[in-house]
């Protein structure tokens, strides 16, 4: 019911559509993160793209709030690089975009796979899977720790989908999926750790820079800016060296 009608067919009460999307949204995360197995052998297979992709975009915006206030309180990766206001607005447009190409990946391996799921469902077991960013976003205050959060709970969600939706074997769906979520997890611990070495190389230098400007009140002259610069770059190389 969305509010009764007097005789002249106009609503009487308040739409409560965006309470119950509210709710929605929020039973739906719940349930992906408490128990998976249950979401996805209830989830419709159809019902159109409209319902996922909002939970998607729901998640999105969630996960770009928590970077954020991690950025303003000095936690996590993002300590010194907040997104600010406008990120929180582009990061949602982004995730909605690329999650047709991701679930557009995804019904290509079911496909192989042997699914008979059309790409509708594949895009929901993707769009729902997405409930677990804003448990990745937290977890970034620790080190390394949310990189793998994010590379192996939506591969766990996802074979999951695999066995109930798709009815994948429990074999071939973990196997499939560990292996993928194996391989993202080395790709962006790398990323992470090359990462915190620039920033860390960056936080020396702009030491530095400081130390130099702040000298007897004097600033720093091209000889010392280019001195502090090559010690920069020589750090950037060594930590490149080391991967």
């Amino acid at each position: 019911m969305t509010g009764t009608s007097d005789n002249s067919g106009k609503t009487s009460q308040h739409n409560p559509l965006p309470t119950n999307l509210l709710n929605s949204i929020v039973t739906d995360m719940i349930a992906v993160l408490t128990k998976p197995a249950d979401f996805f052998q209830n989830m419709p297979k159809e019902g159109g793209f409209v319902p996922p992709l909002i939970f998607m975009v729901a998640m999105a915006l969630i996960t770009a709030v928590i970077m954020v206030l991690m950025g303003l309180i000095g936690l996590g990766p993002a300590g010194k690089m907040a997104m600010g206001l406008i990120g929180i607005i582009i990061f949602p447009i982004i995730t909605a975009i690329f999650g047709f190409v991701g679930a557009a990946i995804l019904f290509v391996i079911w496909k192989l796979m042997g699914s008979q799921e059309n790409f509708e469902t594949a895009y929901r077991c993707m769009a729902y899977s997405y409930a677990y960013a804003p448990v990745s976003a937290v977890l970034n205050i620790i080190p390394y720790l949310g990189t793998l959060i994010a590379a192996f709970l939506p591969m766990a969600l996802l074979a999951l989908a695999s066995i109930h939706v798709h009815g994948r074997s429990q074999n071939s769906s973990w196997a499939v999926f560990g292996i993928l979520g194996l391989i993202l997890a080395v790709i962006t611990f790398g990323a992470e750790k090359a990462g915190r070495e620039i920033q860390n190389n960056a936080d020396v230098w702009q030491q530095q820079i400081e130390q130099g400007l702040n000298k007897s009140g004097e600033e720093m002259t091209p000889e010392e800016a280019g001195k502090a610069m090559g010690e920069f770059l020589k750090g950037l190389k060594q930590s490149q060296e080391k991967e």
